[in-house]
């Protein structure tokens, strides 16, 4: 059954011409038959934008954050004239998340062994030994600690 059509203003009429593939005599001379469409909808009202930071505090699992826009930065520390290709971000991407994933990982397994419900920089180091092989884990670890120095307020 089809629903009774309200009585809708000149103002409130859309009109909506049937696409064709040809120009026909009745377009040119401006006869063509148009559809109408009532316009009944209102406009929407914009939501506040609410902060991202209810997903993290949430504890969503995945890590929903990219981190392709950091790479072109280093690199352009490292050498100045490369880029990156679509599919180099990605699997970039990919990899960081995975890491960040694993160390994440370990270091709450390594919290909950000691019976903490914070994880410090203790377990984070501790994670990062484990996971990384030799030298990449030492200098991971090195280049944290610098971070943490310069993130503390100087004493």
């Amino acid at each position: 059954m089809a629903e009774p059509v309200s009585e809708a203003t000149s103002e409130d009429r859309l009109v909506v011409a049937e696409p064709t593939s040809e120009a026909t005599s009745e377009e040119l001379l401006g006869t063509e038959e148009t559809t109408e469409v009532l316009a009944t909808d209102k406009p929407k009202q914009k939501k506040p934008r609410r902060s991202r930071l209810h997903l993290r505090r949430r504890g969503h699992g995945s890590c929903a954050a990219s981190f392709a826009t950091y790479f072109p930065r280093v690199l352009k520390r490292v050498h100045q004239g490369l880029s990156l290709s679509r599919e180099t971000v990605s699997v970039m991407d990919s990899f960081v998340k995975d890491i960040f994933e694993r160390i994440a990982e370990e270091a709450s397994r390594l919290a909950r062994n000691t019976r903490r419900r914070t994880l410090t920089s203790d377990e984070i180091q501790t994670a990062v030994r484990l996971l990384l092989p030799g030298e990449l884990g030492k200098y991971a670890i090195s280049v944290g600690t610098k971070a943490i120095l310069r993130s503390k307020p100087g004493k």
